[in-house]
């Protein structure tokens, strides 16, 4: 037993002990019995069925042989915001109100992200230009609708969450043990851009996508980079903080020291750390913010070049809650050392941008994996009873980026280096020996499932919604020109615009009463969206001969009763190797309606459903044909013996 562990126990009164014993087995469930929930978002069935056939994956193919594997039905759209929180609610996005990553306010057309919202704070002192908060500002879980353990905490049945999506902050536990994951962010409130320092000319960019490129100078070998971080309350229009890194080159050795003024890293060219601490200060010290960074020295001659990681909370001093309860993950922190905080953990936009290449950036995500795997190994460690749910990223967001390897009529297969050639199947096979370390539990009391949220598809060209709907007459551009600026919805004309997308799956209508300046008659809504339904279901790629639409879903024009007004009135459902353009996700045209992604983000699951469904690889026979996401949790809770159940249904029992 751990030093920390046996003080807490041992601190703890008989009543106490009792009290705890209590919440933590004791109910109406079906004693001695346990779930095991592995979450491995993006774990497609095809490919998954392959590297078994192939004997990649041994663990799966067991796991398979006891009860079975099958696809599992996701959501429309396909997207793991979208889709976690079906599983977590049972009800799909009409319910629990999470339709896109993004969503948007009707009154400015703004962007914001869909599942969390920062809560400005109340009253403040002034004193001169200090501003002293008198209530602090907090971040608000906008998703809707009761997570389904919430039966299982209310018999006493112990339910613990290991990096659980959208569920940031963890207001909904019930009394669950929850670590956050998908949906955290980073200390500056965003999900997460790195910095990049250089004396490189050549590396000098406008585009800050993801990231900040920052020039330095250096004299005598000794670099100081100003490193943002969030913005001070404390400060009349609450700037950004900044501290200066101070590295000191050494050109002979082909290596450098990185201080942050709370911790330090000797690098190697090419090398990485591990978690360095970075804190920020307020009033003199008498406030501060504690983040974690990991650094990257890619080169030091002929010019420097550092990488800084987005500054994760640290896990042991978060400033906002990534756990419930709130000391659960110092706890784990204490135990293992720091780890990632960021729900969007490896770095997908460092290697967009070229600033990590395929090779460090691989490294960042096997150290990302390992480290998973410790806090599942940890989880397990503590799990004797109830549920037991870890959530992995690693395919997810490396599939992203190297599906390209897989795909060779990809327009990016020939970037990938030789040596991250394969790195697809060795993922797939990491992740079997994850689960094969889970299975090792498994006993005639426990219930085991692999689950994903969705699969995966080539994402090879990239459909405009706005330059269709624009070519179509559904909106006009008063300044053609000025709206391929890159600028949101530059250059329209909203009092000729009837319609337009922001985010990857969302169409709006500019409804009057709703939009601003909206010109669309709530009357007029529903044939108007059919009429651009049958127009997107009929467009065809001029280069491929294909359609690039293949499913549409309309919620507006009162399809869907009670419609949130920050839901879309139409979802675009991409066909196979389809998807959204860039483009279309930050409201803006481009030249061709339709064009080839050239970003090494090659592959994606945000198209339609039928084409992207996620697996099941479960330890006892389900029993109906088309088990879903989010009949999950129901089925948990039936096997568990939950004396309630929530919406779904129980896949075990048919």
């Amino acid at each position: 037993m751990k030093r920390r562990e046996f003080l807490r126990i041992a601190s703890l009164a008989p009543a106490a002990a009792l009290a705890l014993a209590c919440a933590r087995g004791v109910g109406t469930g079906r004693r001695g019995r346990r779930v095991i929930l592995l979450a491995v978002d993006g774990m497609d069935p095809r490919l998954t069925r392959s590297f078994m056939d192939r004997g990649l994956m041994p663990n799966c193919s067991r796991l398979a042989r006891m009860g079975g594997f099958s696809r599992l039905g996701t959501e429309f759209p396909p997207q793991s915001p979208v889709a976690w929180s079906s599983f977590i609610t049972g009800t799909g996005p009409e319910e629990h109100g999470i339709f896109d990553f993004v969503h948007r306010d009707p009154a400015t057309i703004a962007p914001y992200l869909s599942t969390s919202a920062v809560e400005p704070g109340g009253a403040a002192a002034r004193i001169g230009k200090l501003v002293l908060p008198l209530e602090g500002s907090s971040m608000r879980l906008l998703r809707r609708g009761r997570p389904f353990w919430h039966c299982l905490t209310g018999d006493g049945i112990p339910v613990d969450l290991m990096k659980l999506p959208v569920d940031f902050p963890p207001a909904s536990a019930g009394g669950a043990r929850i670590l956050c994951g998908l949906g955290t962010p980073d200390v500056r409130g965003s999900q997460g851009s790195f910095t990049f320092f250089t004396n490189n000319p050549r590396m000098i960019s406008d585009d800050t996508s993801g990231g900040v490129v920052t020039a330095v100078r250096g004299e005598e070998g000794r670099f100081e980079c100003p490193l943002d971080g969030p913005a001070d309350p404390f400060r009349e229009g609450s700037p950004t903080s900044r501290i200066s890194l101070s590295v000191t080159v050494d050109k002979a050795s082909g290596g450098a020291l990185v201080e942050t003024g709370s911790g330090a890293a000797v690098l190697g060219t090419g090398e990485w750390s591990g978690w360095i601490p970075v804190r920020f200060e307020f009033l003199g010290g008498l406030s501060r913010v504690n983040a974690i960074a990991r650094f990257f020295l890619r080169s030091v001659d002929p010019y420097f070049e550092l990488y800084v990681s987005p500054l994760n909370m640290d896990p042991s001093r978060a400033s906002m809650p990534v756990s419930s309860p709130r000391d659960y993950a110092p706890d784990l922190a204490f135990e293992l050392g720091p780890f990632h905080t960021k729900g969007f953990p490896e770095d997908t936009k460092a290697l967009s941008r070229g600033v990590l290449d395929d090779l460090s950036y691989i490294d960042q995500a096997m150290f990302l994996y390992r480290e998973q795997l410790s806090l599942m190994r940890e989880g397990l460690r503590r799990f004797s009873d109830g549920l037991f749910f870890f959530y992995f990223s690693t395919l997810d967001l490396n599939l992203h980026m190297f599906y390209r390897d897989l795909d060779a009529t990809s327009p990016t297969h020939g970037t990938v280096a030789e040596g991250a050639r394969g790195v697809v199947p060795r993922l797939y096979a990491m992740m079997d020996e994850a689960i094969g370390e889970a299975m090792g539990m498994l006993d005639e009391d426990t219930y085991m499932a692999v689950i994903s949220d969705h699969g995966f598809s080539p994402f090879r060209r990239g459909f405009n919604l706005n330059t269709w709907l624009a070519a179509e007459g559904y909106s006009r551009l008063a300044d053609p020109v000025s709206a391929r600026s890159g600028d949101m919805f530059r250059g329209t004309d909203w009092g000729s615009t009837a319609a337009y997308g922001l985010g990857i799956n969302s169409l709006y209508l500019n409804l009057r009463g709703r939009e601003t300046g909206g010109v669309v008659d709530p009357s007029e809504a529903p044939g108007l969206l059919s009429e651009i339904a049958a127009g997107l279901l009929g467009a065809v790629d001029p280069v491929t001969g294909l359609h690039p639409v293949s499913n549409v879903r309309i919620l507006g024009g009162g399809a869907v009763p009670d419609l949130p007004p920050h839901a879309p009135d139409l979802i675009v459902g991409y066909a196979d190797g389809f998807r959204a353009s860039w483009e279309t996700t930050l409201g803006q045209y481009s030249e061709d309606v339709v064009s080839d992604n050239t970003d090494r983000w090659s592959g994606d699951h945000c198209m339609d459903p039928d084409a992207v469904p996620g697996v099941i690889i479960s330890s006892l026979r389900t029993k109906i044909p088309d088990p879903a996401l989010r009949d999950i949790g129901r089925t948990v809770c039936g096997f568990l013996g939950a004396s309630t159940e929530p919406p779904g249904r129980n896949i075990l029992d048919g």
